[in-house]
Formats: C-alpha cells, sequence, structure tokens
C-alpha cells in the first residue's frame, strides 16, 4: 500500500497530527543546520522564519536577559509580510522589564509556557501587544541549567490559530534546542575571549613564562629573557638540555613534588655565570591523567643589588628592639636588623633562613587577608600605613606585632620595594582585648552582651538589605528559673545559666551568634536566613538542646526554654522593631504554655505590637504625668477572724485604646523608662487621700505600699515621706512599707541604715517576696521588720510533700522570730486550712479577694470576710 493511501485512510485528528509532524521535523532539520553555522550573521533571523513558517506565526522574536535577569531585550526578530502588523517594532517592545509584566515574568521564570489570547492577559500585556495588532501571543522559555536566560516570541494577528498540545510540545522541543545551542555559543565565545585576555597578560609582562610536562620537556613558552635563551631554542626540549645549571637542577628538585603534592612553589635561583637573581614561582595544571607546570622566572637582580647597597644602613639599626624589614612588592623578606631573631625567637645566625620567605609565612592564617591587603594597598600609597597581626616564632607560638610600611618608588614611579617596622606589641593588644572584652561580652557565660549584639544585628541588617537576604532574630528564655534560684540558690542558678549558654551556643549554626540578654533571657542571631522553615529547624535544635538533662545539685532536671524568632524584613524594618517583635513573640510562647517555639508571622494579632508597644509606653508616660492611673486595693486577712487587718495598695491603669494594661507591663516599662518613682508618687497621693477619708469615716486599717529600689535609695525619701503623710494628717504608724527581699539585701549595709531610718520615723516594715532573696537569719534578726510576706511561689508548691514542709519552717522561723507572716497567693479554702494549722493568721490572694476598687475595699474594711472562713 503506498504512502498516499496509507496517508488518506487515517481519521481527519490523526491526518492533522501527522501533518503538524511533519512540518515541525522538517524545522527541526533547518533550525539545527541553521544553528551549525553562527558564524552567519543572519543565522538568528533565518531560524526565526523557519520556526515562523513552521508555526504559521505573524511574527516571531527572540529575547535574551540582562546580566541581572530583571529584563529582556530583543536580539532578532522575523515577520510576515502577508500580515496585518506594523512594519517597525516600537521601542517598547525592544526591551521588556519583566517587573511591569507580571503575568511573563511569573510564567517564564518556572519555566512553563504562556499561551494567551489578547482578552486574556492582564492589562499590561494587553496595552502592549494592541500597539503592534497582536491578538494572539505564545512565549517559550530558554532554559540553562534549569535557569531563564530569554524567551521566544510567537505572535500572531488574529486569535482564531489555536495549537494543540502536540504543537506546543514540538515547538518546546525545537525552543530547547534553541536554548542549548545558545549557551553553548556563549560559552565557546566566553572561552575565547579567556584566552586571548590570557595571551595579552602573558605577553605584557616583562618575565620569562614556560610550561613543562611532567618529564621535564618545555612545551610552551610565552615570554622570554634576554640572557635565556630563546622560545625557539626551548621549545619540545628537556629542561636539563637548553636551561643554566643552576636553574634546571632547582626546577628537576622540585617539579616531582609539586606535580604530586598539587600545590605551587616560589624559590630564589642565582645564575652565577649570567650575575642574575631569578625569582622563581612554579604552579601546577593539569589533573591525575595529564599533569603540567607553569614556571614564571622574575629577573630580581637589580632588587637585590640595591639590598646588598642598604645592607650597612641596616646593620646601624640592629640595637633597635624594633626589626627594621626590607620587602619586595611581592611581600618577600630580603633583609632584616637583628631585632628580627629577637621577634622570632631563633638565634641570629639562622635569620638568613628566613630570607626570600614571603612576610605572609608568619601570619596568623586568620590575620593573613589583611596583610595581604595592607602590602596590596601601600604599593599604591606614598603615605606610611600600619597593621596589627598575629606573628609567628620559632617555638610555634604566636604574638602580636604591629607593621608600619612605607614604599620605595623607582624612578618611574613604580613601587620597587617595602621598608617596614616590626614590634612586639603583645603586652599592649592583650590589655586592649580584655577591656573590649570587659565592655563587650558578658561576665558569667562570657557570650556578646546588649552592647555587641546591637552592633552585630545592625550589621547584619545593613548586609541583608544590600544583598536581598534575610535575617532571623530570636528571643530564648528559660521557664521557670526564678523557681530553680528558690530552691538552690543564686550560685545553682548561675551555673545553670552558664550550661545552657554553652548548649544553646553548640546548637546553632557557625555564622550565627548568641548573646546573653539579661537574667535568663538570651538572643539568637541568626544571618543569612533563607526561609522561615530553615529558621523553624534551628529553633527546635535549640529547644532539644536546653532539654537535655542536668544535674544541679545532684539532682538530675530537664529544663525547658520559650523561644520567639522574627525575621527581617519580612517582620521588622530595623533592628529595633525586630527585637521588639522577637521579644513580644517569645513572651506569647512563654503564655501558650512554655517549652515552645513561636513566630512571629504565625501571631496575626502581634503585626503591629512593636509599634504598639511604643505607644503604649508613650501613653503611659502622658497617663502618669496627668494622673492617669488608678488605685486598686487587696485586703489581707485575719484568717482567725476573717478581719481586714490592711489592704496592699496596686497600680492599675485603664489605657483609652487599649483597655486594660497588665501591671507586669506598665511596672517594668516604668522602670525601664525612668518614671517609676513618678509613678509611686502618683499612687502614694491617691492612697494618701482615700486613707485620710477612711480614717474620717471611723475605718482603722493600715495601708501597705510598695517601696522601689530607686526610692528607697534617695537619701531624702524618709523625711519627704514622712511630709506626705503629714499633708493629710496622717501618722507613719498607718502605713506598712513593703521592700522586696532581694532590694534589702542589695548594698546591705546601705539599705539596713534606710530601713532603720523608716522604722525609726514609726513606720512598718513588711520584707516582700520573702524566700527569694535567701537572707539568712542574722540579717533577719538585724532587719527592723516586724512582718514577713512569704512569696506566692511557697503557697503554689503546698500540693507537695516538700513544699509543706519549706512552709511549715517558714512559720516555725516566724514565730521564733516574733515577726507576723503574711502568705501571699493564697487561691483555695484547703491552704487556708493548711496555713491555719501551722498558727498562720494573716494570708492575702484571691481566695479572699482580687484587688478591687476603693469603694469595694471600704466594704470589706467594714463587713470583714468571715464567709471566706
Amino acid at each position: 500500500m503506498s504512502d498516499s493511501i496509507a496517508f488518506s485512510g487515517l481519521a481527519s485528528s490523526e491526518q492533522q497530527a501527522l501533518g503538524t509532524y511533519h512540518t515541525y521535523f522538517n524545522a527541526f532539520d533547518n533550525v539545527v543546520s541553521i544553528l551549525a553555522h553562527p558564524d552567519n550573521p543572519e543565522y538568528l533571523v533565518e531560524m526565526l522564519q523557519v520556526l515562523g513558517i513552521a508555526s504559521r506565526s505573524s511574527m516571531t522574536g527572540l529575547y535574551l536577559n540582562d546580566e541581572q535577569g530583571r529584563s529582556a531585550k530583543l536580539v532578532a526578530a522575523w515577520r510576515d509580510a502577508d500580515f496585518h502588523l506594523l512594519e517597525y517594532t516600537p521601542t517598547p517592545f525592544l526591551s521588556l522589564d519583566y517587573d511591569q509584566y507580571s503575568l511573563l515574568a511569573d510564567t517564564l521564570a518556572v519555566g512553563m509556557v504562556l499561551n494567551k489570547s489578547l482578552l486574556e492577559l492582564p492589562l499590561a500585556e494587553q496595552m502592549l501587544l494592541a500597539q503592534v495588532g497582536i491578538r494572539q501571543l505564545l512565549c517559550i522559555p530558554l532554559l540553562q541549567r534549569g535557569e531563564l536566560f530569554g524567551f521566544l516570541a510567537f505572535l500572531n494577528d488574529d486569535d482564531s490559530r489555536a495549537r494543540d498540545s502536540i504543537e506546543l510540545r514540538l515547538l518546546a522541543m525545537l525552543s530547547n534546542h534553541v536554548a542549548q545551542s545558545l549557551g553553548k555559543a556563549k560559552l565557546e565565545a566566553e572561552a575565547m575571549a579567556n584566552q586571548q585576555r590570557l595571551r595579552a597578560l602573558v605577553g605584557a609582562t616583562q618575565d620569562m613564562v614556560f610550561e613543562l610536562d611532567e618529564h621535564g620537556v618545555i612545551r610552551h613558552v610565552w615570554s622570554g629573557h634576554p640572557a635565556l635563551p630563546a622560545a625557539e631554542t626551548l621549545l619540545d626540549r628537556p629542561m636539563a638540555a637548553v636551561l643554566p645549571y643552576e636553574l634546571a637542577h632547582e626546577l628537576i628538585r622540585y617539579l616531582p613534588s609539586i606535580l604530586s603534592g598539587q600545590v605551587s612553589k616560589q624559590f630564589n635561583c642565582v645564575l652565577s655565570q649570567l650575575d642574575i637573581c631569578l625569582l622563581v614561582r612554579v604552579q601546577p595544571l593539569g589533573d591525575e591523567q595529564k599533569r603540567s607546570a607553569v614556571v614564571l622566572l622574575q629577573d630580581v637582580s637589580a632588587l637585590m643589588h640595591d639590598a646588598a647597597r642598604k645592607k650597612t644602613m641596616l646593620e646601624t639599626l640592629n640595637l633597635l628592639e624594633e626589626a627594621i624589614v626590607d620587602l619586595l612588592p611581592n611581600g618577600s623578606l630580603i633583609e632584616a636588623t637583628g631585632a628580627w631573631a629577637q621577634l622570632r625567637g631563633i638565634e641570629p645566625r639562622s635569620m638568613t633562613q628566613d630570607l626570600g620567605r614571603s612576610l605572609c609565612s608568619w601570619v596568623f592564617p586568620e590575620d593573613l587577608s589583611r596583610v595581604t591587603q595592607l602590602i596590596e594597598k601601600q604599593l599604591k600609597s606614598k603615605t606610611a600605613t600600619s597593621e596589627r597581626f598575629r606573628f609567628l616564632r620559632a617555638d610555634g607560638d604566636f604574638i602580636w606585632v604591629e607593621l608600619r610600611l612605607i614604599t620605595h618608588f623607582g624612578p618611574d614611579e613604580r613601587a620597587t620595594a617595602l621598608r617596614g617596622v616590626l614590634r612586639d606589641v603583645t603586652v599592649a593588644h592583650l590589655n586592649e582585648q580584655n577591656i573590649t572584652h570587659m565592655a563587650l561580652y558578658d561576665g558569667l557565660t562570657h557570650l556578646p552582651n546588649r552592647l555587641l549584639l546591637d552592633n552585630e544585628i545592625h550589621r547584619a541588617i545593613d548586609e541583608a538589605a544590600r544583598e536581598h537576604r534575610k535575617v532571623g532574630l530570636g528571643f530564648v528564655d528559660l521557664d521557670h528559673f526564678k523557681q530553680i534560684n528558690d530552691a538552690f540558690g543564686h550560685k545553682t542558678g548561675d551555673d545553670l545559666l552558664v550550661l545552657l549558654s554553652q548548649r544553646l551556643r553548640d546548637a546553632l549554626p557557625e555564622n550565627a551568634l548568641l548573646a546573653r540578654w539579661g537574667g535568663d533571657e538570651f538572643v539568637a542571631l541568626v544571618p543569612d536566613v533563607e526561609s522561615q522553615k530553615q529558621l523553624a529547624g534551628i529553633a527546635e535544635q535549640l529547644r532539644l538542646a536546653a532539654r537535655q538533662s542536668m544535674i544541679i545539685n545532684g539532682m538530675e532536671t530537664q529544663p525547658t526554654i520559650s523561644v520567639g524568632f522574627a525575621i527581617y524584613p519580612d517582620n521588622a524594618e530595623s533592628g529595633e522593631e525586630l527585637l521588639s517583635a522577637a521579644d513580644h513573640t517569645m513572651y506569647h510562647a512563654k503564655h501558650a504554655g512554655r517549652n515552645s517555639v513561636c513566630f512571629y508571622s504565625d501571631i496575626v494579632h502581634l503585626k503591629a505590637l512593636g509599634r504598639e508597644h511604643v505607644a503604649i509606653q508613650s501613653r503611659l508616660s502622658s497617663a502618669i504625668r496627668h494622673g492617669g492611673l488608678q488605685v486598686f486595693y487587696q485586703p489581707i486577712v485575719n484568717a482567725r477572724t476573717g478581719e481586714i487587718i490592711a489592704v496592699e495598695a496596686l497600680a492599675r491603669w485603664m489605657d483609652d485604646k487599649s483597655g486594660w494594661i497588665s501591671p507586669e507591663l506598665f511596672i517594668p516599662m516604668a522602670e525601664k523608662v525612668g518614671l517609676i518613682q513618678e509613678l509611686s508618687e502618683q499612687i502614694m497621693l491617691q492612697s494618701f487621700a482615700k486613707l485620710r477619708d477612711w480614717r474620717d469615716s471611723g475605718l482603722s486599717q493600715k495601708l501597705m505600699i510598695n517601696v522601689s529600689r530607686s526610692q528607697l535609695y534617695l537619701p531624702t525619701f524618709v523625711t519627704s515621706l514622712v511630709e506626705r503623710l503629714s499633708q493629710f494628717k496622717l501618722r507613719p504608724s498607718d502605713v506598712i512599707v513593703e521592700v522586696t527581699e532581694s532590694v534589702a539585701l542589695t548594698d546591705y549595709a546601705r539599705q539596713m541604715r534606710h530601713l532603720r531610718q523608716l522604722s525609726d520615723a514609726g513606720f512598718v516594715l513588711a520584707i516582700d517576696d520573702f524566700g527569694t532573696g535567701y537572707s539568712s537569719l542574722s540579717q533577719l534578726h538585724e532587719m527592723p521588720a516586724k512582718m514577713l510576706k512569704v512569696d506566692v511561689s511557697f503557697s503554689q508548691r503546698l500540693h507537695t510533700d516538700e513544699g509543706r514542709r519549706v512552709m511549715q519552717a517558714i512559720a516555725q522561723m516566724a514565730q521564733g522570730l516574733q515577726l507576723d507572716l503574711v502568705i501571699e497567693g493564697v487561691e483555695s479554702l484547703e491552704t487556708v486550712r493548711f496555713l491555719q494549722g501551722l498558727g498562720v493568721n494573716y494570708m492575702q490572694g484571691f481566695y479572699f479577694s482580687q484587688p478591687v476598687p476603693c469603694g469595694v475595699a471600704e466594704l470589706w474594711m467594714r463587713l470583714g470576710l468571715t464567709g471566706k472562713l
């Protein structure tokens, strides 16, 4: 059966598909033939013509991306004269900015084909195509190693030209071949340009350069030396037969080790008969299958003769402790005074062994780049420069030296040598390091402190902004650290922080930084973050590292941490905002149950928290200065009678915009911004005025006020407090002054003096948060306090045997010292009954009453709380 009969027997769709294959196979052959001759200046247009005819396009174009990949330039185009398109290409078509055409950019970027009619395209693409009269657009990406470097455009002046999946696959196949051919041509052009640059570079040098094979035969000669044989004499000859004996002998000695070890070598060689001194550098080339070496000969005879003339001058400098050195422009040591031997820790007679070696061979590896840059910079400068680095001694130790260099220029203004002074600055440098370390590092954990962290955050963000990268920052807080301090003491707490800091640092990547923020908080700075998923893995490593078992006072424990991470620039625009976002995220993690990791982006209501925090702080300042705070009162109850013996004045704040603000937020905020004294003054004035009203109405309960550390430190505090009371016709005996145990123990002798002044003035003193400061019995005995307020952490542990035993011991101690005991945090009748059994009379907590407005407090004072007993 003939082909025509077989073809006619096919269904219409099959005939159409077969015709498509036939058309594009012919087109493929033509494209392959055209791309095989890139020397034809019109080969791209011819290729586009073949593609346009095969695809029945009105116009075809080849676009190639610029170096940044942000736009594509039309490098070739073909237009069918029979179609109704503009006869010229409008300017907007010549260069397409991807940012302006999002659909085109996004489709091509993922390697997909864009096949749309005019009305299916976004407005920007529609306006572009309408200028020419295009009704249908087909764009196929050109990829090289998966990266987009351009695309082929197929344009039609009507939208009736439908392309099925077969035709699109064939077009994609053709486009892939075009991409490969263009990529290959680009690589070949770059290789040819590199070869031309290499020839120009070697030809421009005044040095002799040739190549040796592994048998010592000279295979290539790029430039020569007038005193040595010509290139045609050397080529394809054994070096031992054509090179001077001294040079050939050295090359034969070094060549096997250079080729086998694949390391370069540099040495000096003197040709005695020619009175020439050569600096010889040998660089290995090739791989295991084919190895060779490139030899560069530099005539340094003039420099060596000049060095000899300087020898007498250098000898006069041998009495100095600083070493005077002469260097070649490449950094090689050609002369040094006797102090060089002292710096190196060698015998003076051994100094010659150091000559000819590069100064950089004695530089600590981490300092090498700075010394190299110093030499390179100095060769272009006529003023002296200096650098400090670590210098290798003969015994293997390093000392810190300071190098000052100045350049010697020849008549042609070219740098011919370097002269420098080296002096030992180890003692001064270590002293400076110690001072710097104290200023920038935490004394307990030796981690960077806030000052150094702040510098590193700004540096990381600046680099990220320039290079379009991300920076992760996480706040890490040790859960329940207060309880650890309460149970085991501050020494054990410090040991735990040191061990935890080591584990957290080991869990971070090498380029990350861990700093101690303060107390039990750390900050992890992770530059160059690719995604939140990567950061989540790092955060989980931190959490798992903290969970490892630790032995504390002979007991095994597994501490946990709460971690909050934020990312620049996704969550913040500056270092301060990034810190704030991470800080609040960490607190969210703690409130979510601790031992957890949270990300700023996962907490919707924290999106504007950084700015809101600043706004709240501003409104707090205004509220304090304009009397915007309120005073609530929490009763202290006699557990035997239900009588209210005193009420504690507590600050509360109703913000106009955010509602009730927790004191756990605004009290520390006031301390940080230095408004705590003004806040306390306002609370005192309000509570003293209310106490005066209560006295006038016949109530006798005392008022309990809290005193901060900054207030207690003021030398006039006691006098001012007495004067305030007298203004309201009150007496010191009407007030119980609460001082936390930690404040009372800070600067013990000084605080004791202030406490005695308060007691002598007639105030009743109460030690608040008792049990958290670990005061000794002798200190309690000396303190003029009448009342102990036991910290809430002790009442929260009464469900355990150990907690009950500790509370029993505290009660017995208070009874022995004849101190009134107030237990804070009482939240159940069961707790009340247990404490009554211990003989505790005074209690405070939510079981009896939360902090309430003055009216409710007055009602409790009149009626009592016998119903709670």
